[in-house]
């Protein structure tokens, strides 16, 4: 096949044509219904608007509206199904893991390759092993404890704004880029006792009208794997 035969063919048909093949095929309509649904077909019933004519705008109406419902729903089905290929990411990663530091080094990792989240905070209140640098004790009196009191009050994973007072608490100096949104996951299994926190400088990254059910999922997990490799006594 040379390259003019791979060409697509272009069709320029006038109207006189369509009108000739029309005529020429009566059923066509009938076998295609999705183009008698798009086309504009007057009937003429002087100044009032004819049955037939009310009844094909009900019509096109309506599947104007199954078709939006439809684009609506293969969005969710969409997001839903990034969802799990993100919490499967994570998932394997604390599945597999023997060790807390280097499990939160992929998680924070991972959460920024595929989650947009810039800065990762996990804080346990009580007294950690020595040996793990990358969670936070949570002091009582503790800037990073007053961070979180609205997670550890309600109990559930809350998402929004994040205030600078937040940031500074939770991520260190001045010098450090504010993060102004985030997701705060609460930990343990009897009772509240730690967090993480999912931040981002974007403040439309994390919003309060966000669904929460990965994010809830996503703290079951951890605080699972976390309850093998430190003991319930670390974290209930």
């Amino acid at each position: 096949m040379n390259e003019a035969e791979k060409q697509p063919v272009s069709i320029d048909l006038d109207e006189s044509e369509v009108a000739a093949y029309l005529a020429a095929h009566p059923d066509f309509l009938r076998r295609h219904p999705e183009a008698f649904e798009a086309m504009d077909v007057p009937h003429a019933s002087g100044s009032a608007v004819s049955l037939i004519e009310r009844q094909v705008r009900v019509l096109r109406d309506t599947n104007a509206r199954i078709q939006s419902r439809f684009e609506e729903l293969l969005a969710a089905a969409q997001s839903n199904e990034e969802r799990v290929v993100q919490l499967n990411r994570v998932a394997r990663i604390m599945a597999g893991a023997v060790e807390v530091d280097p499990m939160i080094e992929s998680l924070t990792r991972c959460l920024g390759d595929h989650l947009a989240v810039d800065r990762v905070y996990v804080g346990i209140q009580g007294t950690l092993p020595t040996t793990v640098d990358s969670i936070q004790p949570l002091e009582d009196d503790a800037d990073a404890s007053r961070a979180l009191t609205n997670v550890f009050r309600r109990g559930k994973p809350i998402c929004g704004e994040l205030s600078a007072t937040q940031s500074k608490a939770l991520f260190a100096s001045d010098d450090d880029a504010l993060m102004t949104s985030a997701a705060m996951i609460p930990l343990g299994q009897h009772g509240i006792h730690g967090a993480i926190v999912l931040a981002s400088a974007d403040p439309k990254r994390f919003t309060a009208d966000m669904g929460t059910l990965f994010v809830e999922l996503f703290g079951d997990l951890l605080t699972a794997t976390l309850r093998r490799l430190l003991g319930t006594d670390v974290l209930p």
